[in-house]
């Protein structure tokens, strides 16, 4: 499995990261999905996120991989 992470406005920068799945679980609201949309949209816009979304998002899985390989770039660095 490959993975990435980036930022969508400069500097840019980006994260990927390979390795094998070892575990794909139902994902868990409070648990997995809150707490990201708390960090990318803060506390009182992450909660209503979630609360506009909970009815799409009824079959969000959590895949669990082991990193082997990952390659970072930051073009904010001079």
């Amino acid at each position: 499995m490959e993975g990435t992470a980036q930022t969508e406005t400069p500097p840019y920068k980006y994260v990927s990261v390979e390795g094998p799945i070892v575990a794909i679980e139902p994902a868990n609201l409070e648990r997995d999905r809150r707490p990201l949309a708390h960090r990318y949209f803060g506390v009182r816009a992450g909660d209503q996120y979630i609360e506009r979304t909970r009815a799409g998002t009824v079959e969000n899985v959590l895949v669990r991989m082991r990193p082997e390989r990952w390659l970072t770039v930051d073009y904010g660095k001079a």
